[in-house]
């Protein structure tokens, strides 16, 4: 991911036992030191196995050059709780390090 840019993540979980449509709140978390963006609700597309989550300008722009970590966490109607494993991503310096129209 480049500082200031759009990008849209296409996560994937690889557990054949797991409907993330059945879950009643999906989250996206993107963490780097103090830094925490979660995206939940309209924010993201969920599918069984797959959830999309848009970042805009403002939000990337938050991250400095580095390592930031995404997981998935999600509920269900019962209560339960789950997680998926946390991966990371580089993020990379923009010369441009402002929100552009």
């Amino acid at each position: 991911m480049v500082r200031g840019t759009t990008p849209t993540f296409k996560l994937y979980l690889d557990d054949e036992y797991v409907d993330l449509t059945q879950a009643v709140n999906v989250y996206v978390s993107f963490k780097q030191k103090d830094t925490l963006i979660t995206k939940t609700g309209e924010d993201i597309e969920v599918r069984e196995d797959e959830v999309d989550v848009y970042l805009n300008q403002e939000e990337t722009l938050k991250f400095i050059k580095g390592s930031v970590e995404i997981q998935l966490n999600w509920t269900y109607l019962d209560g339960r709780r789950a997680c998926s494993n946390i991966i990371t991503i580089e993020v990379d310096k923009n010369l441009i390090g402002d929100v552009l129209e």
